[in-house]
């Protein structure tokens, strides 16, 4: 007969999903994971799988978060447009109280060429936010909120590529003010 898990399993991904987080993917060790989780190896394998296996699930619990953090912040505004903004002033809010990288950025620089499942979860990622910010940027249009000459897509697909700029810049620069600043450029270049 299995034996019963005796540890809540969101609760330590959520934990090791920090750790990952925090440490990156390659940084991170099995001694770690066991470490920081107060699990044995061998509960760890038999729950979550290799640390690459593990790493995934992490990955994925983050990404599935964020992604309904950006829906819920979409239906926030008066119109297509405001809620465009929400969503752009939401992401750097938590880049700057976290004041830690995001995840995915994070991950596709250390991962999203080398390892194949990585880049196809951070693709997907990538594209859910294209078309969240592409449909909104659409309805903006009909709306006339967006001027007649502008791609909506083009645009989803520069807003979503400014993140890790954005990320980039708070941490060089080590300047909250400016990553304010830069955050409201890339707002007002939406409708320029």
């Amino acid at each position: 007969m299995p034996r019963i898990k005796e540890f809540d399993y969101e609760q330590k991904l959520e934990i090791a999903r920090n750790l990952f987080w925090e440490k990156g993917y390659h940084a991170t060790s099995m001694n770690d994971l066991v470490d920081t989780l107060k699990l044995n190896r061998s509960s760890i394998y038999d729950t979550y799988g290799n640390k690459h296996s593990f790493f995934i699930k992490c990955l994925n619990s983050y990404i599935h978060k964020r992604e309904e953090e950006y829906k819920a912040m979409s239906k926030k505004g008066n119109s297509p447009l405001e809620s465009v903004r929400l969503v752009i002033k939401n992401v750097v809010k938590d880049m700057v109280l976290e004041a830690k990288t995001c995840m995915s950025v994070k991950t596709t620089f250390e991962l999203g060429k080398t390892d194949e499942e990585t880049q196809a979860l951070l693709n997907r990622q990538a594209k859910t936010s294209v078309k969240l910010f592409s449909s909104l940027l659409q309805q903006a249009k009909e709306k006339g909120e967006l001027a007649e000459n502008k791609d909506p897509e083009m645009i989803a697909h520069f807003i979503v590529a400014s993140f890790s700029s954005l990320w980039n810049a708070d941490i060089l620069f080590k300047d909250k003010k400016l990553t304010q600043k830069l955050t409201d450029h890339l707002i007002s270049t939406i409708n320029t």
